[in-house]
């Protein structure tokens, strides 16, 4: 490949005094025709860098723009150098590096952005390793005066370690053919918008309601009696009102467990608040003003469709740490359910997510509660909608096309797809109990 340096005409024209200086053999005058050729050497490659430097700097202007308004995600050189070998391999396998920790850090942060239960809670990114070290928090952990002689088993009963390796997510990533040509950026904004649409969307189900078999064990689950890994729903307290004799015992289960180390929130599906839970907070005054008043305990309200429908979870919400690794895996999916026209991949990742102690939370049945009439709606508002990035999966789910009952472990939306599957009617059923006694028993 010719140096474009050598190419311009000042150069050409030192290089042909110097080799006629070099010919004739005279000294003093090859001495300045090689300090004439350095010069203009210099010169021609100090032009070509300062226009490189110009135009990259046009190049970072334009880039900051787009990143100031939003457009474009700002990359480390780090995350520019691994989306850069992807779009030169055109694949997201055998590459050099794996995908950036920081990639993760900006999809959790912007996940806890949107989802304020995922912000509440202890996410903890835990980058490639895979163990998590926590407190219980009703445990001591730290002493006055002379160390206890039995301190390792202390330690052992107040510190716990959580293993990411168990639970496992895995989604779809599609690629349009002739995407990778699009550079370095557009791969990162895709790449990061598909994995935070793939996190935010079985994360909080699974903090939640998790079963614990192959994915984290939720807010609303036992801690004990496992049954081939899978753990059953927490035993509820029928609330009919938000009076305050109809909460305090639940905050005085709370206290009396030592899990109400900080303030409580109480967790509510976005339904079950404005048809049960906002009537009872709209009050009007004697100016025929409207407005919301507190929960008579002072709890902050965090709406989540992860909640069931009818249920209050009550409880501190850094009492449940959810640990995701940096680590993320990229496989390309080859098999008969790869797309026309597209390069399909499998992104793997690691989270892990479990109650500090198993008196964390309690959960209210509020199903007794008067509320608003809700109008019928016309289709199923559960159906899974077209057009996503990716198609997300969660190794463990439930299959409403198959033989297998829904239980408890399953979520609303599960249950009414193996109702609709089995052409049974639900119109009028909310709440998962009510849905469960439609399944005809053995």
């Amino acid at each position: 490949m010719k140096n474009p340096d050598l190419n311009t005409q000042e150069v050409k024209d030192a290089r042909i005094a110097m080799f006629k200086a070099m010919r004739d053999g005279d000294d003093n005058a090859q001495e300045e025709a090689f300090g004439e050729f350095a010069t203009s050497l210099q010169n021609s490659i100090g032009a070509t860098a300062m226009k490189h430097v110009q135009q990259m700097n046009t190049e970072m202007n334009d880039e900051k723009i787009l990143e100031t308004r939003g457009i474009r995600r700002p990359m480390t050189s780090n995350e520019r150098k691994f989306f850069a070998d992807a779009a030169k391999k055109q694949s997201f396998e055998n590459l050099d590096e794996t995908l950036p920790e920081t990639v993760v850090e900006d999809v959790l942060s912007r996940i806890k952005e949107d989802h304020p239960l995922l912000a509440a809670i202890d996410t903890q990114n835990v980058t490639a390793l895979m163990k998590l070290i926590y407190a219980d928090p009703t445990k001591k952990t730290a002493f006055w005066g002379t160390v206890p002689s039995d301190i390792k088993q202390i330690l052992l009963d107040g510190f716990k370690t959580l293993s990411l390796e168990s639970s496992k997510l895995s989604g779809f990533l599609a690629i349009p053919k002739g995407f990778f040509k699009l550079g370095p950026a557009y791969l990162s904004e895709y790449v990061t918008t598909f994995l935070e649409e793939t996190m935010s969307a079985t994360l909080e189900t699974a903090v939640v309601q998790g079963n614990g078999k192959l994915q984290p064990i939720g807010m609303i689950k036992k801690l004990s009696g496992a049954v081939d890994g899978v753990y059953k729903d927490k035993e509820t307290v029928a609330v009919n009102d938000l009076k305050p004799l109809s909460l305090a015992g639940i905050h005085a289960a709370l206290t009396k467990a030592k899990t109400a180390n900080g303030p409580i929130s109480v967790m509510v599906n976005p339904m079950t608040y404005w048809s049960k839970l906002f009537p009872q907070l709209a009050v009007n005054d004697a100016d025929n003003n409207w407005h919301l008043i507190t929960l008579p305990t002072g709890d902050t309200i965090i709406q989540s469709y992860a909640v069931p429908e009818d249920r209050l979870i009550f409880g501190f919400t850094k009492n449940y740490v959810l640990g995701v690794s940096g680590s993320v895996e990229f496989n390309q999916y080859d098999q008969t359910l790869a797309i026309e026209d597209m390069y399909l991949f499998i992104a793997k990742f690691f989270g892990m997510g479990v109650a500090k102690n198993q008196n964390a939370f309690f959960v209210a049945d509020i199903s007794g509660m008067e509320g608003a009439k809700v109008p019928e709606l016309e289709g199923d508002p559960d159906v899974h909608k077209a057009g996503k990035i990716g198609d997300v999966t969660e190794e463990g789910s439930f299959d409403s096309k198959g033989t297998t009952k829904p239980t408890t472990d399953q979520t609303v939306a599960e249950i009414k797809a193996w109702l609709d599957n089995q052409k049974i009617d639900y119109t009028g059923k909310t709440s998962k109990d009510d849905l469960l006694s439609l399944v005809p028993a053995e």
